[in-house]
C-alpha cells in the first residue's frame, strides 16, 4: 500500500483546513485495512473530505479510505454491490447505463459511497429522500473484524447512522434500485446540476452544508453579522455553508460553528452539526 511521511491533510478536506499526519496509509484491500486496525491505536480515518474539519496539528497515524474497495458489480435486477471508495458519481452512471436509478440528487456531491453511508446523505428533511431508502446490506469491519449489517440494524435517520461517531468502518454496500428510463435519469441529473449552479456557492473551499438542522433565520442573521471574519465566513449566497477564503484556521472554522449554535441554543432553537470535527 502506499504509505506518506508528514502529510499535509488539508489537501484531502474539501474546505482546505487541516493539520498534517505523521504517517498517512492508504490501504487498497479490506484485509490491509484490518491490518492496520490491529496494528495501530486509535488511528483517524479520512475519505472524501467533504463535511470534515481537521484540528491545525500533527496526527501521529492517518488512514485514508480512498482506495479500500473501488469495486462496483451489477448483480442483476437493480442489485449493485458498491465498495465504500467508489464515487458516489460514478456509482449513479453505473446505475443509469444499466437501466436504474434514484439518488440522481446525489450526484453534485463530492464524495464516496462509505461516506454517503455514514452520513445517510440525502436530498433534505423536506423532500424525504437518502440513499439508504436502497440498501439491502452494509459491510463493515468492526474491532478489528469484517461484519455485515442488514439496512434494519443500522439505524438510518435524517444524516445519520450507527457507524457515525463510532468503532466500525463501513467497507461495501449492497443496493437495490429501482428500472428508470436514461431519459429520466439524464433530466435528474441535468436538474440537480442546475440547482447547484443556482444555489450553492462553490467559489470558496467549503463543508457543504454546516448544519444538518438549524433556524434558517438565524443563519441569515449570522450570515449578515459576518460571523467567522475575513479569512472564515458563512457564505452569501448559500445560507448554511462557510467558506475558506484561502487562510483559514480550524479554530476559526470552529469558532463560527460553535457561535452559530451558541446563538440557537439562546434563543431557545435546535441546532445540529453535519460537520464531522477532529480534534
Amino acid at each position: 500500500m502506499k504509505i506518506l511521511q508528514d502529510e499535509d491533510l488539508s489537501k484531502y478536506t474539501s474546505v482546505r483546513i487541516g493539520g498534517t499526519a505523521k504517517t498517512m496509509y492508504f490501504p487498497e484491500s479490506r484485509d490491509e485495512l484490518i491490518d492496520l486496525i490491529k496494528h495501530h491505536d486509535t488511528p483517524v480515518f479520512i475519505s472524501g473530505g467533504s463535511n470534515l474539519l481537521i484540528n491545525n496539528r500533527e496526527f501521529e497515524t492517518v488512514i485514508n479510505l480512498k482506495s479500500v474497495d473501488s469495486s462496483l458489480e451489477h448483480l442483476g435486477g437493480g442489485r449493485f454491490r458498491a465498495g465504500a471508495s467508489v464515487h458516489l458519481q460514478k456509482l449513479i452512471n453505473t446505475i443509469n447505463k444499466n437501466g436504474y436509478g434514484g439518488i440522481e440528487y446525489l450526484f453534485s456531491v463530492p464524495g464516496l459511497v462509505g461516506g454517503a453511508i455514514v452520513m445517510n446523505a440525502g436530498r433534505g428533511k423536506t423532500h424525504k429522500k437518502c440513499i439508504s431508502d436502497y440498501i439491502i446490506s452494509v459491510d463493515a469491519i468492526r474491532d478489528g473484524a469484517p461484519i455485515t449489517l442488514e439496512k434494519e440494524s443500522c439505524g438510518f435517520d435524517y444524516r445519520t447512522s450507527v457507524f457515525k461517531n463510532s468503532n466500525m468502518i463501513v467497507t461495501s454496500v449492497l443496493f437495490k434500485f429501482p428500472e428508470m428510463s436514461a431519459e429520466e435519469t439524464a433530466q435528474a441529473k441535468n436538474d440537480r446540476i442546475a440547482l447547484c449552479r443556482e444555489k450553492q456557492d462553490n467559489s470558496r473551499p467549503n463543508f457543504g452544508s454546516v448544519f444538518m438542522e438549524s433556524s434558517p433565520l438565524i443563519m441569515r442573521l449570522a450570515r449578515s453579522l459576518k460571523i467567522g471574519g475575513k479569512r472564515v465566513h458563512f457564505s452569501g449566497k448559500t445560507t448554511n455553508w462557510i467558506l475558506n477564503e484561502g487562510e483559514g484556521t480550524f479554530q476559526d472554522a470552529l469558532n463560527a460553528i460553535q457561535k452559530v449554535e451558541r446563538m440557537h441554543k439562546l434563543l431557545g432553537q435546535r441546532c445540529r452539526r453535519e460537520v464531522i470535527v477532529i480534534e
